[in-house]
């Protein structure tokens, strides 16, 4: 259940959106970095087109001014928006371009270049060499002052590592540098992650204090699908220490939010926690009822094809209650 977890990473409002995908200005009206800037708060609000247009933008006028920084920079984030948007074979061209323009010189444009070359690396599933490449940026980036990117390179080794007590280490780790440099920004996914390791060993009393912190800044920082997620991941640890009338007190405001916000993968999450508390306490029509909506709702946000886990769960959950 990790994936879910891992939810709650830092959106913006629908607003500032709106703002950022403005006609961008012309390079004679502003500079290279300007516009690098402006991808950047584009793909953080993921608008991964716009921003696009605006990383290629960067990566040429930055090739042509003579801006190496940037123009690696630019490059690598065209990278790894393809990436996200499923074209590997463009991404790894556009990586392999970066790798021939860059150097550890150069630190912004080399911090990059790490950070996006082991996305690739963990997105193929060699672990091995993503951590290799997150450990080296982490490094580099502490050396070199660049607290954010160290924080990112932190966060990424917590997901990464191949066991608890490293995903542990890291992720506090993480939380310490973004405390002590205030990349508070990221303080929310940072504590979520350090949960969701907590989670998945069944340190339920740790996960839920991490989860409450996590909880703390997703209210501070994200938009209206971070809070909703912040707010379920607290109730369903509180499921898991079997503190029901906690968990449905919960439970119960998430999945009346996620129905109005249209979120079928919530209000599956929710009535999925919300049948097991009501089947634990002796409620089986109820908790019945409502694992059959939790069904529905994962079939209707796509689980049976892009979650099959979770599918195959509830359909094997609700077979051996008949």
């Amino acid at each position: 259940m990790k994936t879910v977890l891992l939810i709650g990473l830092v959106l913006l409002t629908a607003a500032l959106a709106q703002a950022i995908e403005a006609e961008p200005r012309h390079e004679d009206e502003t500079n290279v970095r300007d516009v690098l800037d402006r991808a950047d708060s584009l793909f953080g609000v993921r608008s991964y087109d716009s921003a696009l247009t605006l990383y290629s933008l960067a990566a040429e006028t930055g090739e042509r001014q003579g801006n190496p920084a940037v123009h690696v920079e630019a490059l690598v984030q065209m990278a790894r928006v393809s990436l996200i948007q499923g074209h590997t074979d463009k991404g790894r061209v556009l990586l392999g371009q970066a790798e021939a323009h860059t150097t550890e010189s150069e630190p912004l444009g080399w911090s990059r270049y790490l950070s996006v070359r082991g996305r690739f690396e963990w997105q193929a599933g060699d672990l091995v060499a993503a951590s290799e490449t997150f450990e080296e940026m982490f490094r580099y980036c502490d050396v070199n002052g660049l607290w954010d990117r160290a924080v990112d390179a932190a966060q990424m080794m917590a997901i990464v590592s191949d066991t608890p007590q490293e995903q542990i280490r890291w992720g506090r780790q993480g939380i310490e540098l973004a405390e002590d440099y205030e990349v508070i920004s990221r303080l929310g996914p940072l504590w979520n992650n350090l949960a969701a390791t907590y989670y998945d060993a069944e340190l339920y009393d740790s996960a839920l204090t991490a989860y409450l912190q996590a909880r703390e800044y997703h209210w501070r920082y994200s938009g209206e699908s971070g809070k909703l997620w912040a707010d379920y991941s607290v109730g369903m640890t509180y499921r898991k220490l079997q503190e029901y009338d906690k968990a449905a007190s919960w439970l119960r405001p998430v999945l009346a939010w996620a129905e109005r916000l249209g979120d079928h993968g919530a209000m599956g999450q929710a009535s999925e926690d919300l049948g097991e508390i009501a089947l634990a306490q002796g409620d089986r029509e109820a908790g019945m009822s409502l694992l059959r909506r939790a069904r529905d709702e994962y079939q209707a946000a796509g689980y049976d094809n892009s979650w099959p886990e979770v599918w195959e769960h509830i359909n094997q959950r609700l077979a051996e209650l008949r």
